[in-house]
């Protein structure tokens, strides 16, 4: 990363922002310094309930805070500075939070749950939350939206109040309202017209049922040996093992040497610990790859032994411990701070400073609001949390007894299984049909109605395709073949003697209509053969336009021939063409319209003689063969079939074991 760029890692795609605006707060009243204490209320008592409701949450990464944002210019040139906000909108007075979640998008669902709880709770509070996305709440529930939705349209509208989503705005107003008015919108008691249906609302619900009172599923309890300093820390605040496990999974060769040393934790005093992961986390450490150097002094014992899973945990997570202990010593003055000095020259660059000389009463009161808004949001500008600090606190109390750690190590409950890491295909294929549903199915058998089948993929290849996808509207499909008469473009002048006089007809503007256009070409390649009746002796007009329109161009083509000639040279040629591909494997894998019985009886005495017994190839029936071969031959997997009957939403089951590939099967769609 680029040292210019040391702010600007702030803007992640594993974000997630929330905005917290009080309703009952006076909106017209343009003194800021009598919002201040509004806002500190509504955050005292917004900081209680999360408390409450995030007890017994283990966050990933960050943990849910917020902060208060007034609006004044000084406030916002901090902002700016940090490259925290990308919107240059002037937001009302609120409480502004930022969560990244890492890995794991459980948090951003959490926050979705426990935002909806602050709403119900607190009178006439307002909230958006948005993610690298954008409006995420929406994406949930893609499905069930109105047609005019979409993330254009949608953006800036979605908020939260009394537990219920809202969307303000018509499908008629492309811009969303004012901030200001969307506010005195939802507080008014008509804001039910904003509610969205009880379809999305549902979906919102479904991702956050587990929420809060079933956040121990999504734990894993683990036994691991680790040093008592460790130990130490974990009994003081569990919460850390989130970092420990990050600092580990994200070591570069810089924390390998710190692991090598071992200062703060060294292996000589361990103790047996039972520890609280979340399974994602878990899983992260069990499968993160890490052999201890020998000169540093881990002991483990032999893959077989039923402890080695509790020592090479622990020897992972007391690796994370110090490379955050390391991290401390760096980060305890804002001098050697190097995202300190990136954000005092852009707070300079933005003449955050007002002109004030260096030293001055002023120049140095702002110069300490601007270091204290920094190391109160270090970790939301993307810098390394000051949690080494927190764990050098808990080691120099040196108040933990050791020895009552290892007594406490000799009674522990029972690991959890950790079997659930380990899912066959058939669990997942079932995991993702509860989490998504199942479409609807079309049985593709012997008895199917190949021309149903073959209408429908017609159907969808007339079909508009855009940046968006397929336009579903059938008017495009139902363009007019008739007779194309080119429209004379309006004129917008008034008429003068230039534009009497008779011009030639190629200089002629021409209003071009690529719908009509595209029909007649459309017209022209969709070629049918006549009938035949050879034994016909009324020939129609069209057969005598067709014969002698044919005639011409074979002359034509050839002017050192005669017509006739060149015409029954290429019929003997294409007849001689026909017989041989007859025999081949070519010929015999179209199906034709006669039986099976007919086609063995003929066998290889088909040599054309006989034009009345001649059957056409039956197009529907050999599209339906070919598609279902290209899909069998995929195996379940993409292709050109899966991919094509998926973008028409067909979904196409895998056939039995028992059957053949070569055997008529039960196939659905």
């Amino acid at each position: 990363m680029s040292s210019s760029n040391v702010l600007k890692s702030v803007r992640e795609d594993d974000f997630v922002e929330y905005f917290l605006f009080p309703s009952a707060l006076d909106q017209n009243d343009v003194s800021l310094e009598n919002c201040e204490p509004q806002l500190e209320g509504l955050r005292s008592e917004v900081i209680k309930l999360a408390e409450d409701y995030c007890q017994r949450y283990i966050w990933h990464r960050d943990g849910f805070k917020v902060v208060l944002r007034t609006g004044d210019l000084q406030q916002r040139l901090l902002i700016e500075a940090s490259n925290m906000e990308e919107e240059n909108v002037r937001l009302p007075p609120h409480l502004y939070g930022i969560t990244h979640y890492g890995d794991n998008v459980q948090d951003e669902w959490f926050i979705v749950s426990l935002l909806l709880h602050l709403s119900r709770r607190v009178p006439g509070l307002v909230v958006r939350v948005v993610d690298s996305d954008g409006e995420f709440l929406l994406i949930e529930a893609a499905e069930h939206l109105p047609s005019w939705a979409n993330p254009e349209r949608c953006e800036g509208r979605v908020f939260i109040c009394d537990g219920e989503i809202h969307l303000v705005g018509t499908k008629d107003q492309k811009d969303p309202f004012p901030m200001d008015r969307i506010l005195l919108e939802l507080k008014d008691e008509s804001r039910t017209k904003w509610v969205v249906s009880n379809t999305i609302q549902s979906c919102i619900a479904e991702r956050i049922r587990d929420f809060p009172n079933h956040i121990e599923d999504n734990h894993h309890r683990a036994t691991l040996y680790v040093p008592v300093g460790v130990a130490a820390v974990l009994e003081e605040n569990p919460q850390l093992i989130s970092a420990a496990v990050l600092a580990f999974c994200n070591r570069d060769p810089i924390d390998l040497k710190v692991c090598r040393a071992m200062r703060y934790f060294p292996p000589e005093n361990c103790v047996y610990v039972s520890a609280v992961f979340t399974k994602c986390l878990y899983a992260m450490l069990q499968h993160a790859q890490y052999l201890p150097d020998r000169r540093t002094g881990w002991s483990l014992p032999m893959p077989s032994d039923p402890n080695y899973k509790a020592h090479i945990l622990g020897l992972k997570l007391a690796c994370g411990f110090e490379i955050l202990t390391s991290q401390a010593k760096s980060s305890a003055s804002l001098e050697t701070d190097k995202g300190w000095k990136h954000y005092f020259e852009s707070l300079k660059a933005k003449g955050y400073f007002q002109e004030n000389i260096e030293g001055s009463q002023e120049y140095t009161r702002l110069l300490g609001v601007a270091k204290d808004y920094y190391q109160q949001n270090c970790d939301s500008m993307k810098f390394t949390p000051k949690i080494g600090d927190e764990i050098i606190t808990i080691l120099n109390r040196n108040d933990y007894d050791a020895e009552e750690l290892r007594k406490q190590g000799l009674e522990l409950p029972t690991p959890d299984d950790d079997s659930w890491m380990n899912i066959s295909a058939e669990e997942l294929d079932e995991m993702l049909t509860k989490r998504y549903g199942t479409r609807k199915l079309f049985s593709l058998n012997g008895n199917t109605n190949s021309e149903e089948f073959t209408s429908m993929v017609n159907d969808f290849l007339e079909q508009k395709s855009e940046f968006d996808g397929v336009d579903q509207e059938t008017a495009a499909a139902q363009l007019d073949l008739g007779p194309y008469k080119p429209v004379r473009p309006k004129r917008t002048k008034s008429k003068t003697k230039a534009d009497t006089q008779p011009t030639s007809q190629l200089n002629q503007p021409i209003d071009f209509d690529p719908d009509a256009f595209g029909a007649h070409v459309k017209h022209l390649l969709d070629l049918v053969i006549p009938e035949d009746r050879w034994d016909s002796s009324d020939n129609s007009d069209m057969s005598d336009y067709a014969e002698e329109d044919y005639d011409r161009n074979i002359e034509e083509m050839s002017p050192t021939r005669t017509g006739r000639a060149v015409k029954n040279e290429i019929q003997t040629y294409m007849e001689q063409m026909d017989r041989e591909l007859a025999q081949t494997t070519i010929g015999k894998s179209f199906e034709t319209h006669i039986s099976a019985q007919e086609g063995e009886t003929r066998g290889e005495a088909d040599d054309f003689d006989d034009i009345e017994s001649f059957k056409p190839v039956n197009i529907d029936v050999n599209t339906l063969k070919n598609m279902m071969e290209s899909y069998q031959a995929q195996i379940g997997g993409p292709g050109p079939a899966a991919n094509l009957l998926g973008s028409m939403g067909l979904q196409i089951a895998r056939a039995s074991n028992g059957e053949s590939s070569g055997s008529t099967q039960q196939t659905d769609v």
